[in-house]
């Protein structure tokens, strides 16, 4: 029961830390107010915008896969207002 506690620890803590590094490297990339959720098996990107271009787009995809070693179909980019 503990080695699973740990290793369940070991998961979230990692989780916790993409999802900062997807974060700081949005805002790098001019993206203020961003949020990352990563899943079991996707992951999230929350972005306050009215809409995103092509461009924008790509580059949000870009960071979100290489940082979470997700594929791209497991990606989600949600704008709000």
């Amino acid at each position: 029961v503990k080695t699973a506690a740990v290793e369940k620890l070991t998961v979230l803590t990692t989780r916790s830390d993409t999802e900062a590094s997807i974060e700081t490297l949005l805002k790098a990339k001019g993206f203020k107010n961003t949020i990352a959720i990563i899943g079991d098996n996707d992951i999230n990107i929350v972005i306050k915008s009215e809409e995103l271009s092509e461009s924008q787009t790509m580059q949000i995809q870009d960071i979100a896969t290489s940082q979470s070693g997700l594929t791209l179909d497991k990606v989600k980019i949600i704008t709000v207002k």
